[in-house]
């Protein structure tokens, strides 16, 4: 019974959205294409929704018999953040040529922001390793 009261607080104290960012990438048989990345005072899904739009302007909508993919990799709801996006090609255990981006948003800093992408890539190529692929910032900003 008391769990009421506390839900019945947190949908009347309503909390205001100050900003949001998106990144989105196109991706093809296991190579990352081309990215997207959106930020602004909307809600992070506004962001997605208009990097994937610019994405489909490119024509990666339709890249190749409808198999391509477009993922909204990382979404930030900070109105504020240092923001790095990295990209690493390297070959996989079959020899076979691949890249992978990742973005990162931290309040703290762009190291904080640079570990967050590290971590971001990971997530989405699981058998990327930085020590051994590396990778290289391919863009550093502060919003």
């Amino acid at each position: 019974m008391p769990l009421i009261p506390l839900m019945l607080l947190l949908t009347l104290t309503g909390v205001a959205h100050a900003g949001g960012a998106a990144c989105v990438m196109a991706k093809f048989q296991g190579e990352t294409l081309d990215y997207s990345l959106v930020y602004g005072k909307g809600h992070p899904v506004e962001a997605q929704e208009a990097a994937e739009a610019e994405l489909r302007a490119k024509g990666y909508a339709d890249y190749y018999k409808h198999l391509d993919v477009m993922r909204a990799q990382n979404l930030s709801n900070l109105d504020h953040a240092y923001v790095i996006v990295i990209r690493s090609e390297f070959r996989d255990l079959r020899d076979r040529p691949r890249s992978a981006m990742g973005c990162g948003f931290a309040v703290g800093s762009y190291r904080d922001a640079e570990l967050e992408a590290v971590r971001d890539l990971q997530a989405y190529f699981w058998g990327w390793k930085p020590d051994l692929h590396g990778y290289r910032v391919v863009r550093k900003f502060h919003y």
